[in-house]
């Protein structure tokens, strides 16, 4: 669904199977350092955007010099996409369960877009002047008509569920965008998914 940006597991070929390398210390530090970074990377932006997201003042919180983040993310723009796609991914994977319906479902992911404002603003804003940050947008909103579709699928013809989420997805946007109140939302997208599904 979501853009994958960073590689998997290493693994080792023993015997013809696939197994984990354990992780060694080094690298449970690194990861554990990671997770520090986004945490505080990811508070900012959601107080204030991505002009409030400083590689120093995270730098000063851990006890670091700044370019250690820069070890870590090759630049704020990397940390600041990391940060977003984490979001998103937490997002997506908070979903309600199937059987809640594909309307029940629709709206709870965008009560979850909606909450992570600040963030999809920063990622638009910034989009336009990172071609990192506009390579991640595209390969979100992929996903995100990806995803409608795979769901529109069970409902509507193949050759009608693409039209119907590239429809819908603009009217998610459109609501978002307008920062409507969650009722003035959610009734604007059960009348739009509705129509679509007739």
């Amino acid at each position: 669904m979501l853009p994958r940006l960073r590689r998997g597991k290493r693994s080792a070929v023993l015997g013809g199977c696939q197994e984990p390398v354990p992780p060694n210390r080094a690298k449970r530090q690194r990861d554990e350092k990671v997770v520090e970074i986004l945490d505080l990377a990811e508070s900012q932006l959601l107080d204030g955007g991505y002009s409030a997201m400083s590689v120093a003042a995270i730098a000063r919180r851990l006890g670091i010099a700044a370019n250690t983040i820069y070890w870590y993310f090759p630049s704020k723009d990397q940390l600041f996409v990391d940060v977003v796609e984490r979001l998103m991914r937490r997002s997506v994977e908070a979903k309600p369960p199937h059987n809640a319906g594909l309307v029940k479902q629709a709206l709870y992911f965008v009560d979850r877009l909606s909450e992570l404002r600040p963030a999809r603003v920063a990622l638009h804003e910034r989009a336009g002047q990172s071609q990192l940050v506009a390579n991640f947008e595209a390969l979100f909103r992929q996903g995100m008509r990806s995803m409608l579709t795979g769901g529109l699928r069970e409902r509507l013809p193949a050759s009608r569920a693409e039209a119907a989420a590239d429809a819908f997805r603009a009217t998610v946007e459109g609501v978002l965008a307008l920062d409507l109140p969650k009722r003035e939302r959610d009734d604007v997208l059960t009348l739009v998914l509705e129509r679509l599904l007739d």
